[in-house]
């Protein structure tokens, strides 16, 4: 199963793509797909998402994301 940063860092392309994108070396958005994107660095995303072809809607990966953890917990 996916993590909501490999949602995101896939939907812009993939690691290397991103790391262009955001003027980071490519091991640091590798990481991401492991430890998470830094809250800075989503915002900095959103920004950089919007001027893709075609625009990519980071929230509505983020919930998404969330959609099924959070049903769960109203579930339980």
């Amino acid at each position: 199963m996916q993590t909501t940063a490999e949602k995101i860092i896939d939907a812009l392309g993939g690691t290397t793509p991103v790391a262009r994108l955001m003027g980071s070396p490519i091991s640091t958005v590798h990481s991401w797909r492991k430890n998470g994107i830094p809250p800075w660095r989503l915002a900095q995303l959103r920004v950089a998402a919007q001027e893709c072809d075609p625009p990519v809607d980071i929230d509505a990966i983020v919930q998404e994301a969330a959609g099924p953890a959070l049903a769960e917990g109203a579930a339980a």
